[in-house]
């Protein structure tokens, strides 16, 4: 489990980030916190569909890793690099014109959605940067390099959180943004990642067993990475769905709500981007064990996983308990967002994160295996047959944020019996069979 430590470090990079910048932006005010989530809301919405361009071409390239197909794997980040090109600049678009109207339907008020949508604009200008960052660091995964991605990572976050301060307060002599000056924070950060990446991939002796820059496009090539590409994308989205939803419910119980929501949701997403390094361990492994006909050394690691993941999620969870009033207070000054979020979801959150842990990391272990298809109808199960309706009936029975979080518990927790029951059932033996079987058909 050597990948593990760079692969947490590089993605819990990431949430750390994402503290930050929500710290210095709650203390700007609610309204800027709230609009922010929105924002992340939205963006999280369209990127994450896209996040079939990490794990995807993780698992595939894993895959002809094993196999020591060097050239293949090449193959397969080009192809990838193309998609990210294209979907990145046509989600840009698309958030950029339609800016005002997704602020409308996801019930910002005007105060909200006026300091809102400049701030969802400049950060749609990243996108297609960040979606050739995650083929990218999709690929490099693959070749079982996570070190890269984690220097990257650290560079980016540092760059992002001094520009942060720099333009939202007007720092080292920088003129004051406001809320606007985090999202050119965010633009100059995955720009400078952009260029790091592409300096590393094409013009340096790390990848040059890969052929990346020999070859041509070819369209039979996208049928694999196509196949996972759908099934990830469709999965993602429901959970993105789910939790664009959510938020939109939260966001018309009032301002207080929905900056007391982004808050926890961060707190969340910190644990689980962190231990997600430990499931993009256990998905290269599986891949690379697989591609190589070593099932019995797969499926031992799955349990290492499920034990490691509780692990984890146990200590994030002590820590929240631990450390429950200097973590709100860096977040808000605003004492009813801090009373909102102690009363009504703190808690949840805390005891949750042991079974989170198991949760994120059984999603690498399948991933690896390639049974994108179960993950797809588990996910859509879960998000829209049973998170969806729980926030509809919090927001009608006013049950407030412990409502939300109530439902959202209950989704993790079925996410967590679909796992373990795949995991012990061995069927995903049979799904990386049908993958092996088409990809040489």
């Amino acid at each position: 489990m050597r990948l593990a430590v760079p692969a947490s470090l590089a993605i819990a990079s990431e949430p750390v980030l994402n503290i930050a910048d929500t710290a210095m932006i709650g203390h700007l005010g609610v309204a800027p916190l709230a609009a922010k989530a929105i924002a992340a809301s939205l963006i999280g919405a369209v990127s994450w569909i896209f996040a079939f361009l990490v794990f995807g071409t993780t698992s595939l390239v894993a895959s002809q890793y094993g196999s020591r197909n060097y050239p293949l794997c090449g193959e397969i980040f080009r192809h990838a690099l193309v998609l990210a090109a294209a979907g990145g600049l046509l989600a840009a678009s698309l958030c950029f014109a339609f800016a005002p109207e997704l602020y409308a339907v996801m019930g910002a008020g005007p105060d909200v959605a006026e300091q809102g949508v400049p701030y969802f604009r400049i950060r749609c200008a990243a996108i297609p940067m960040l979606f050739s960052i995650y083929a990218a660091v999709g690929f490099l995964r693959g070749i079982q390099d996570t070190l890269s991605p984690m220097l990257v990572a650290f560079l980016m976050s540092g760059v992002n959180v001094v520009l942060d301060y720099a333009l939202i307060y007007g720092g080292f002599g920088f003129p004051a943004f406001g809320l606007q000056g985090a999202a050119m924070a965010s633009l100059a950060a995955h720009a400078l990642g952009t260029v790091v990446y592409l300096r590393l991939l094409f013009f340096s002796r790390h990848t040059a067993r890969y052929q990346l820059n020999r070859g041509r496009l070819r369209l039979r090539r996208f049928r694999n990475l196509s196949r996972i590409a759908g099934d990830l994308a469709v999965r993602t989205a429901g959970l993105r769905l789910s939790l664009v939803f959510a938020t939109a419910m939260v966001a018309r119980m009032g301002p207080v709500y929905l900056a007391a929501y982004e808050i926890v949701f961060q707190l969340f997403i910190f644990c689980s981007d962190t231990i997600d390094g430990l499931a993009v361990a256990g998905q290269t492994l599986v891949a690379r064990h697989l591609g190589a006909d070593n099932a019995h050394r797969t499926r031992r690691l799955g349990r290492t996983l499920a034990v490691w993941g509780a692990a984890g999620g146990a200590v994030f969870g002590a820590a929240y308990l631990t450390l429950q009033q200097p973590l709100l207070a860096l977040f808000t000054s605003s004492t009813a967002v801090t009373e909102l979020v102690r009363t009504e979801a703190f808690l949840l959150l805390a005891v949750f994160q042991p079974l989170n842990g198991i949760v994120f990391a059984l999603d690498g272990f399948l991933l690896g295996a390639h049974d994108t298809r179960f993950l797809m109808w588990a996910m859509l199960a879960g998000g829209l047959l049973l998170f969806v309706p729980l926030t509809a009936a919090a927001f009608l029975l006013e049950l407030g944020l412990f409502g939300v979080w109530a439902g959202f518990s209950l989704f993790m927790a079925h996410r967590l019996a679909a796992n373990l029951w795949r995991l012990s059932s061995r069927r995903w033996e049979s799904a990386f069979a049908a993958y092996h079987a088409s990809r040489n058909g």
